[in-house]
Parts: structure tokens; sequence; C-alpha cells
């Protein structure tokens, strides 16, 4: 029997933002980790190819007392960025986040895809709600931290 995946969408426009400088903040996790605005540290565990969080790289989420390990699986700048969870570091298995930056009416438009494989059976439709609510909370943490990062 094929495993049962489930996934969830959302998008976000921001009026006035350009792409490829949300692109710059988005990727940089040295300021992500020594930032206020932002909620957690992110530390490079092995360096992608062409940019320290291109394709290839590995990276440590700590959100208090959450610690995740991700591989960098998609990296497209400043229009795509990719990630999957590795084992063991969330309720759920196979979680993949994908980021689309796309230029849209002088500003962006960003859309989150995420998609999970649920471990207890019966439980995607409550993942998908946590999930799904966890990144649209991030939407005005991204639009402060843009606009600290750029000095606007």
């Amino acid at each position: 029997m094929a495993e049962s995946k489930t996934t969830f969408e959302f998008t976000h426009f921001y009026p006035g933002f350009e792409p490829r400088k949300f692109w710059e903040f988005h990727v940089d996790h040295e300021w992500y980790t020594q930032s206020d605005i932002m909620i957690g540290e992110v530390a490079l565990l092995k360096e992608g190819e062409g940019h320290p969080s291109g394709l290839g790289a590995v990276r440590k989420l700590t959100i208090g007392n959450i610690k995740l390990e991700e591989d960098i699986v998609g990296y497209d700048a400043p229009n795509y960025f990719s990630y999957a969870v590795r084992p063991g570091g969330m309720p759920v298995k196979n979680y993949v986040g994908e980021f689309f930056f796309e230029s849209k009416d002088n500003g962006l438009l960003l859309t989150y895809k995420g998609s999970f494989s649920p471990k207890p059976f019966g439980t995607n439709w409550l993942f998908k709600y946590i999930f799904s609510s966890r990144m649209r909370k991030m939407v005005p943490i991204w639009e402060k931290g843009y606009k600290v990062y750029h000095k606007l």
C-alpha cells in the first residue's frame, strides 16, 4: 500500500518587496541567528554548492526545544528554495518545504508549499493545521525581518 502524503499551500503578497532582496534576507543564516526578530537559530552543518545555503547544504534549526536538521534540496536564486527535514526531527515523515518567490504587481508573491506523511495514521489533518498555521504566522515576521535587514 502506498504511503499517504498530505500537502498544504499558502500565498502572501508583499507590496514593494523585491524578490532578489527578499532572497538575500531569506538565505542569510548568520543574520537570521543574530536577529532579535527571527525565531530560533540556524547553523550550517555543511555548505552548499555556490552559496553557503545552496543546493546540498545541511542546516540545523533550533527553535526552543525543537531541533531539526534540513537538507537543502532546491536552490534557484531568487525564485525557489526547498528543504527536506531529516528523519527524527518532526512528528511526521518526509517533510518537504518549498518557497516560490515571484515578482508581481511591483511586489513579491510568496508561495509556500509543504508536504509530509503522517506517522500516526489519521493525524494528517492535525499536522496539516499545525504546520500551515505556523508557517502563516511567519508572514509578518518575514516582513519585519526584510525591512530591518535592508534598513527600510
